[in-house]
């Protein structure tokens, strides 16, 4: 007898692969990522890699600059000129020596922070302020150091301002002659108390001919006629109106002496020239002899 084959009969339902493949498509992120982000990908891939090419790379640089440029040199970023205020004639030369801008150029090309730091370098200039001003002005402010007195140094004749600060420098005393004179190592670091000394010495202020640091620790009062005044280390100003009260009293320093020495803070020390001091032998030896 001969057997017969049933059909199997159809299976509506999914197989385990296409269920699970049916349920992820229903997920809103892997259905954003197969519509948007795969296309997005192939993308970003064919993008890098034109971008890769040194031409497309040097094309692309170039586009910029370009662009770049026309912007720089539109007419309302172009500076044209330059104006300085509160500078004397020598130090306008010396700024603009150390800002090195030819003119006309875009304000894009200016490193205001650098120009300012180039300006306040110089000894003169105490601060400066930069700033690019309307019509294409670079508005330039300056306040300079104002020199107090003269220091005649290693470096020559130097201008100290009342920090003791270089305000520059003179060629010739005769330049700055209304400044008091000071010498020696160490007068930067006192000008306060220099500055006291010559405002104490206003009464003989015509024979002054300046100050000298000694041992960076005291100073010497130097007086026409070779005359000195030794100052003690502490408390100068004291000591020297002790010597200006004895002059008022005795007018010693109009007499034949070298030196006052006040350095011992009790009475001043008269050295004598020489010829006064021949003098006061003589008139002791005829004061023994008279005795005798």
């Amino acid at each position: 007898m001969q057997q017969v084959n049933t059909p199997t009969p159809f299976d509506p339902a999914p197989s385990r692969v296409k269920y699970k493949l049916q349920r992820l498509w229903l997920t809103p992120v892997y259905r954003a990522l197969i519509r948007t982000g795969l296309p997005v990908l192939f993308v970003l891939v064919a993008l890098l890699a034109w971008l890769r090419d040194p031409e497309v790379q040097q094309k692309i640089m170039t586009y910029f600059d370009e662009a770049r440029a026309a912007v720089e040199q539109r007419p309302e970023f172009m500076v044209k000129q330059m104006r300085i205020q509160g500078t004397s004639d020598s130090v306008d030369k010396l700024v603009r020596g150390a800002m090195e801008i030819n003119f006309p150029v875009s304000s894009f090309r200016l490193d205001l922070e650098a120009l300012k730091s180039a300006v306040e370098s110089i000894e003169s200039v105490e601060t400066a302020s930069i700033l690019v001003g309307a019509k294409g002005v670079l508005e330039i402010g300056i306040v300079e150091r104002v020199p107090v007195l003269v220091w005649r140094g290693e470096e020559g004749l130097i201008l100290l301002d009342v920090n003791g600060q270089k305000s520059g420098q003179l060629m010739s005393r005769l330049d700055r002659a209304d400044l008091p004179l000071t010498a020696g190592l160490g007068v930067e670091g006192n000008i306060l108390q220099a500055l006291e000394i010559f405002r104490k010495l206003s009464p003989i202020a015509g024979r002054v001919r300046g100050l000298m640091r000694v041992g960076e620790r005291r100073w010497d009062v130097v007086l026409d006629r070779n005359q000195v005044i030794r100052l003690p280390e502490d408390q100068p100003i004291a000591a020297l109106g002790r010597v200006l009260a004895l002059h008022r009293a005795q007018d010693i320093l109009n007499r034949d002496i070298v030196a006052v020495d006040i350095r011992d803070g009790r009475k001043p020390i008269l050295r004598l020239t020489a010829p006064a001091l021949d003098g006061l032998k003589q008139l002791r030896l005829i004061a023994t002899e008279e005795g005798n």
